[in-house]
């Protein structure tokens, strides 16, 4: 049994090791996010360090907030806005000096699906976690692709990276279907206009329109009132916006297959 268990030893322990490693290179870039309402609730997210002086994180995690916190361990420092894309859900904040290591950004351009990720925030509002899975879509949307993934995340998490096998960042954890594995990061590559600009906005930010994934449903894009149709069953409704994807895309395979699919789902009533 002891030879056993050393063989057990011997087998697990460079994969774990590999991932201990990983982790601590990855939890360089991140930090947590705590922004105060104006009746003194803390909302907690994830952000992500993009240079000496910048990080990112979702505009849902510090819209409304009146004072902004970014902490890494048992150090934080107040933050301010630079740019809100709210349709994007991504939003720039201004930071004295670097809280994290600034990370490498990668582009969802280079995934594929099958590829492993990593995605990592606070889930739960906790400590910092770290998940493995693969791309199991990409959704052509901007310009860009949205990343579905199967490495999960929680409420907390919000803000947070997903990295790609090189450690480059290539999403920033925003939303996921309860009860399903379905994760999703908006792409990397919609930051460069961002990060173009310079200046500060005042907080809390103006309210704005939701963003994509939190819209009426008119306003999603095809793939997630697609995915939410499905999801609820509503199959009469699947192959009325799959028809419509088609008709609007009509090159676009996502829309073929979903259009494949509701085709041999039962007729509307």
């Amino acid at each position: 049994m002891r030879i056993l268990g050393l063989l057990l030893m011997l087998t697990v322990a460079p994969g774990a090791h590999a991932d201990a490693e990983r982790y601590l290179q990855l939890s360089m870039h991140m930090v947590k996010v705590l922004a105060a309402n104006a009746d003194g609730r803390i909302n907690t997210g994830t952000g992500v360090q993009l240079d000496e002086r910048t990080l990112v994180t979702n505009c849902h995690v510090v819209g409304v907030a009146h004072h902004v916190i970014v902490a890494r361990g048992s150090t934080g420092m107040p933050a301010t806005a630079r740019v809100a894309d709210r349709r994007h859900d991504l939003c720039v904040m201004n930071t004295p000096v670097a809280a994290g290591r600034p990370a490498e950004i990668g582009s969802s351009s280079a995934l594929k699906v099958g590829d492993t990720v990593y995605a990592m925030g606070f889930s739960g509002g906790k400590s910092l976690s770290m998940s493995e899975g693969r791309v199991t879509a990409l959704h052509d949307m901007d310009g860009a692709r949205v990343i579905e993934t199967d490495a999960s995340f929680q409420q907390g998490a919000s803000g947070g990276a997903l990295f790609d096998g090189e450690g480059r960042m290539v999403g920033v954890l925003t939303f996921f279907i309860p009860g399903l594995k379905r994760h999703f990061a908006v792409p990397a590559d919609w930051l460069a206009e961002a990060l173009a600009a310079s200046g500060e906005m005042p907080l809390p930010l103006a309210i704005g329109a939701a963003p994509f994934w939190a819209a009426a449903d008119a306003d999603k894009p095809y793939f997630l009132r697609a995915i939410q149709h499905e999801n609820d069953g509503d199959w009469g409704r699947l192959q009325a916006v799959a028809k419509e994807w088609v008709d609007a895309e009509p090159n676009n395979r996502a829309a073929i297959e979903a259009a494949v699919r509701a085709s041999h789902l039962p007729a509307p009533h």
